[in-house]
């Protein structure tokens, strides 16, 4: 039985709040600054920078904006916007290259194998396969998300 907490949509939120403490905690280094000085410029508690920076914590937005200011990034970078917008690009161009190699497949006559004819039976089978090989490739894309 999956529990709520396999779910991919919680794992994705999971994905982007580890993502969030990680990039956070390498900005702020980056620019050579502490927590404590971080926080001061933010106008929140040291502690608060701490949570963000271990992920037990999320900013507001409010504060997630100041932190693009002071930390020069943009808010794409800091929540991964940019690198889960070219996985969907790189999902679809994956999708739509085998989809009409399927659809060529389906609609080809007189296909041969090693010679010999594709009956139909044979071509489903083969279509079949491209199609759970293809669900099976994106769902591994997904995980790397």
């Amino acid at each position: 039985m999956a529990t709520w907490h396999n779910k991919p949509i919680f794992r994705e939120v999971l994905q982007i709040k580890h993502n969030l403490a990680r990039k956070l905690k390498e900005l702020r280094k980056k620019s050579g600054l502490t927590q404590a000085e971080l926080a001061d410029k933010l106008e929140i508690s040291a502690s608060a920078v701490g949570m963000y920076e271990q992920g037990r914590r999320e900013p507001d937005n409010h504060t997630l904006s100041k932190i693009c200011r002071i930390l020069d990034a943009s808010g794409d970078y800091i929540l991964d916007l940019d690198e889960a917008a070219q996985m969907h690009e790189q999902k679809s161009e994956i999708y739509s290259v085998i989809s009409n190699f399927i659809k060529n497949l389906e609609n080809e006559e007189n296909l041969m194998f090693n010679g010999e004819p594709i009956d139909e039976s044979e071509r489903k089978k083969i279509t079949s396969a491209l199609k759970v090989a293809t669900a099976i490739t994106l769902s591994d894309i997904d995980k790397t998300l």
